[in-house]
């Protein structure tokens, strides 16, 4: 009896290196592998054995191979330099070794084969069945094989296409493939992916479900149940939600309640996060209180918005509430006080600089201040965004950049990523792009992270002066040289965007955190924050300019400095003759009342002071940017 052929399969995390602790099990890789052996033949002509998923140093990963006959490997915009790299080194070593390349980054074509001679086999669509059938027919003729390309002499052809897909795949945590992993490393922390559906009925131009217009498919709930168990018993961290739409089913009630009794049973997972549905509101709200409840939620319900413009929306094929409802919604989780976040995408096709702006001033308006998201579009090769007819339609102009992993050590080792972002279109020109992205890093760090919050609401209301007037009169003021320091801050974003736009790599770091890359806005918050008083002494000629009543502007800026949590500082008390508390309480919750006079004493309190300003970026500005953490968070009136 000849030995069976070794298998590999690689999913290396994005965010493990040589160092990490905590990694990701290689869900995608693992699903595609419990269901292949599924197969009795492919049990019987291969040995699977392992999971490449710490992104190690390729010559190390290739020298601990033994003799690999077929390696597998997933690719998504994050890890597909890593896979040709290594897949170019397998090459080197083992010149008959099969590679194999399927996943959303790979085109629906030939030209990824045609481009990558260390490429032998492409799969496309779901892999879980192709990856199977293309194992079974290896020793023999592959090109019957649906979903596949390969070489035929010189030339790179396709197969038959069909639609292979089920709601009942074989689960790699059920089925003991995860179990090795767990036991050969102790010392790392795991986190991982769950999916309880698939598919996307929504066809958005820039995702990479948007050309397949899947129905959903569900499940089995008694699976689903399983593997939340299993998570828990084995002590997973973290998990991702990997669903479209959340929430769309009743039976999401049941998943989050099973989430929440391995929480209570094992004290884990200890978050998970979930891209919620877009229109199950009240089943989505149910879901996001029962994680509140058991502190299990990572990042509360998502209001996603990619643009309040119409004319982008129609370009997109995507449809929003009213903003009626969203402002309802956004009442309804701050009176609760419920997390709940927002996501703008910059660069898609129809959106000006204008209706930029005015969509993040809206989102203040409709009552969204606290946290928000604003994303650079990216072009997946598998979206309609992605496909040239539609990039030329509305002049899309991209620029290749280096995929920057946030939080992570600057000089930590790892194979540049590249992907590619809009930074032109026919209705934003490169510099509107610019200056967009860079109203959307300022208005971050000063709205949603807090820093001049209190006195753009309390203008908006008051003095009825527009959340666009006051933040882009800032920058102006700004920019006109009144505020050397906090200018000096802007303009280093400022480059950061146009060097992006120039194809450049990059990276903000703050040394007085350590050595991480930080988001743009994460920049600017941190580097003021440090030097608290001197931006505020900066800010004070404009925003006397603004709130004329040197009463209440004094007052009003003992208060937002008072509630901005700082390094080492548990409590301070705060005198008004206003009742700012209060003031602002209704307001964020939709409710607004005038301001009420009379002599008030605020105890303001963080439970849980970071020690130092490293700390404090770690828990306040990275850990706690999904949970509007930058403000004490109990406040007394005396």
């Amino acid at each position: 009896m000849s030995a069976k052929a070794n298998v590999y399969f690689v999913q290396a995390d994005v965010s493990s290196g040589k160092d990490s602790k905590v990694v990701y099990l290689p869900y995608t890789a693992g699903v595609i592998v419990a269901n292949a052996w599924r197969s009795s033949r492919v049990a019987s002509l291969y040995e699977f054995k392992d999971f490449i998923f710490i992104r190690k140093n390729i010559e190390q990963v290739v020298a601990e191979m033994e003799s690999p006959a077929v390696v597998g490997f997933s690719n998504y915009c994050w890890n597909t330099e890593y896979n040709l790299a290594l897949a170019a080194e397998i090459k080197k070593k083992f010149p008959d070794c099969v590679t194999v390349f399927g996943g959303h980054n790979i085109p629906h074509n030939t030209s990824f084969l045609e481009n990558n001679p260390q490429v032998d086999y492409l799969c496309f669509g779901e892999g879980e069945i192709t990856f199977g059938n293309l194992l079974e027919a290896l020793d023999g003729d592959a090109s019957a094989v649906p979903n596949i390309a390969y070489r035929n002499g010189e030339n790179c052809v396709m197969s038959e296409e069909k639609l292979l897909c089920s709601d009942d795949y074989a689960s790699p945590y059920l089925d003991g493939w995860f179990d090795g992993l767990l036991e050969r490393y102790p010392e790392l922390e795991f986190n991982t992916i769950i999916e309880t559906s698939r598919g996307c009925p929504n066809r958005c131009a820039y995702c990479d479900w948007g050309l397949l217009k899947e129905k959903t498919r569900f499940f089995p709930l008694d699976k689903v149940f399983a593997e939340i168990e299993w998570m828990g018993r084995n002590k997973i961290r973290f998990v991702w939600g990997a669903d479209a739409n959340f929430g769309i089913s009743p039976d999401d009630l049941l998943i989050a309640d099973a989430f929440v009794e391995a929480k209570e049973k094992y004290g884990y997972p200890e978050r998970v996060r979930i891209n919620y549905s877009k229109s199950n509101r009240e089943r989505v709200l149910e879901i996001v209180r029962r994680f509140n409840r058991k502190g299990i939620d990572r990042a509360g319900a998502t209001v996603s918005l990619q643009s309040l413009s119409p004319v982008v929306l129609e370009n997109i094929g995507r449809k929003n509430m009213s903003l009626e409802n969203f402002q309802k919604d956004f009442g309804v989780y701050h009176e609760e006080n419920l997390q709940v976040y927002s996501e703008l995408i910059l660069g898609l096709p129809g959106e000006t600089y204008d209706s930029f702006v005015d969509g993040i001033c809206k989102l203040f308006e409709i009552g969204q201040h606290f946290i928000f998201e604003v994303y650079n579009c990216i072009v997946l090769p598998n979206s309609i965004l992605g496909q040239p007819d539609y990039m030329k339609k509305f002049g899309i102009k991209t620029s290749n950049s280096e995929i920057v992993r946030y939080h992570c050590d600057a000089d930590a080792y790892y194979i540049p990523e590249k992907t590619d972002i809009i930074t032109q279109t026919d209705s934003m020109p490169c510099e509107m792009w610019q200056k967009s992205a860079a109203f959307g890093g300022f208005t971050q760090a000063m709205h949603g992270c807090g820093l001049l919050r209190c006195f753009a609401i309390y203008a908006y209301y008051e003095l009825k002066k527009s959340y666009r007037s006051f933040y882009e009169g800032l920058i102006e003021y700004i920019e006109n040289g009144n505020a050397p320091f906090t200018c000096s801050i802007f303009e280093t974003v400022k480059d950061y965007f146009a060097r992006l736009a120039n194809g450049e790599n990059p990276r903000l770091t703050v040394p007085f955190t350590g050595n991480l890359v930080w988001e743009n806005y994460e920049y600017i918050f941190l580097n003021l924050c440090r030097n608290f008083e001197l931006f505020y002494e900066e800010m004070m000629p404009y925003l006397s300019s603004v709130i004329a009543d040197k009463e209440v502007l004094s007052q009003l800026l003992c208060y937002q400095k008072a509630v901005l949590r700082k390094p080492c500082e548990k409590t301070v008390k705060c005198k008004s003759e206003i009742d700012f508390y209060n003031y602002f309480k209704k307001i964020y919750v939709n409710e607004y009342e005038p301001p009420v006079k009379g002599s008030f004493e605020l105890l303001m309190t963080d439970s849980d002071p970071a020690e130092s300003w490293e700390e404090f970026g770690r828990k306040v500005v990275w850990y706690g940017k999904m949970g509007s953490r930058s403000y004490k968070d109990t406040i007394e009136i005396m």
